[in-house]
């Protein structure tokens, strides 16, 4: 049953950061929660108890919060999704990059015929979603200047970590989850059409940009260079809390880290203090070593293809502290140490092929290829970067 005196958000996507962020960020403001998801015992579960249990961990603490009111509808029913959008002025998604291009479609075909604003949220960890968002709005008939009207695409900064869920909890309950003590949701303050929602945890910034880049060259370079520096100085390490245990791995770590921190302070001294960028490693380096996240080496490393991509977060950090003309050997020993041994098995016991393939491939082709074929960049255009990387790659082949 709706709650009818507070506002409410659509969130489309009840899994891991709509429970554990999304939702627990705006019923903390005073607004109602109503889930679209596709999952049966998801939607039966949130039906029946209007409700759930999220669980804050620490090392040494666990805090239980009930996350209430909310209330769920079938993502795929259409008339249902309509009519709650009718209700609100702001709706998120959560739903992983493959999933989007049809949720969004989804919203699309709701409010091809709205006139007031609605604000969408993409709580993705996806490069250009408001730009993907916009082209599948302008297919669904709802054209660029109608857009610029009435339809807010929010990017956001997610810096929320959420453990994997063992099986037998989620089994025993479809609802619970576990999360870091971690609920600052940045926004993107120039996006919004309407109201912008003055509650505890949500941070409008102007602009995104330094904020995103802040998010993808310290916070997930540096969780990566956990995972791939650690792999290599400690191969049996299954979790990232071990691999900061050894000294070599967390003094390369926090070097790389801090060197991100200056280029971006370099990139935009407007926005940020090293005070702040500094202050930010460090609690983002204890917060990795949160042993009861259980964040493993195979999933913080895992798809070497989309992280040694040239705008993502290894070869994208190096490129900004070359920019800077900053030191960039920590940079290299993340990009090289993740090409250096084979990934580590994931939760079946195998290494993943594709990424072993990457492995593999840093050895059998030429660097110019390797360039080309896995970091997507092209040599000739982006000499200079391209110049630290082969001689990174031929150091890694055994030739000078």
């Amino acid at each position: 049953m709706k709650n009818k005196n507070k506002p409410q958000i659509i969130i489309f996507g009840a899994g891991n950061i709509g429970r554990s962020f999304i939702a627990p960020v705006f019923t903390n403001g005073g607004y109602e929660a109503v889930f679209a998801d596709v999952s049966p015992a998801v939607l039966d579960a949130l039906k029946e108890r209007s409700s759930y249990t999220l669980v804050e961990i620490t090392d040494n603490n666990k805090t239980e919060h009930e996350i209430q009111p909310v209330r769920a509808i079938h993502a795929g029913d259409l008339t249902a999704v309509a009519e709650e959008l009718e209700k609100t002025e702001i709706c998120a998604t959560s739903v992983g990059a493959g999933a989007l291009p049809a949720v969004l479609k989804t919203i699309a075909q709701a409010v091809k015929n709205r006139k007031r604003p609605l604000d969408i949220i993409l709580a993705e960890n996806l490069k250009g979603a408001s730009a993907l968002a916009k082209s599948i709005f302008e297919e669904a008939g709802i054209p660029a200047e109608e857009q610029k009207k009435r339809i807010g695409f929010i990017e956001t900064s997610i810096g929320k970590m959420v453990p994997i869920m063992p099986d037998d909890l989620k089994d025993s309950d479809p609802l619970l989850c576990y999360a870091e003590p971690y609920n600052t949701l940045i926004v993107d303050k120039d996006a919004f059409k309407g109201r912008i929602p003055e509650i505890p945890d949500l941070m409008p910034v102007s602009p995104i940009a330094p904020w995103v880049a802040r998010k993808l060259y310290i916070h997930n370079f540096g969780h990566a260079a956990a995972a791939y520096t650690g792999h290599v100085h400690n191969p049996d390490a299954v979790y990232i809390w071990e691999t900061l245990e050894n000294n070599k791995t967390s003094a390369l770590v926090e070097k790389a880290m801090k060197i991100s921190a200056e280029a971006l302070l370099k990139e935009y001294p407007e926005i940020f203090s090293r005070e702040d960028l500094f202050s930010h490693v460090e609690d983002l380096i204890s917060r990795f070593r949160n042993r009861a996240l259980g964040d493993t080496v195979y999933r913080v490393g895992r798809d070497l293809k989309r992280k040694l991509n040239r705008f993502d977060r290894v070869v994208g950090a190096l490129e900004l502290a070359n920019k800077h003309n900053l030191d960039t050997g920590a940079h290299l020993e993340v990009f090289t140490s993740a090409l250096q041994i084979l990934p580590p098995p994931g939760p079946d016991g195998k290494t993943d092929p594709q990424d072993a393939e990457v492995v593999q491939a840093a050895r059998k082709i030429n660097p110019e290829d390797f360039l080309k074929d896995i970091v997507r960049m092209d040599p000739v255009s982006e000499p200079r970067l391209a110049a630290l990387l082969i001689k990174a790659l031929n150091k890694l082949r055994g030739k000078s």
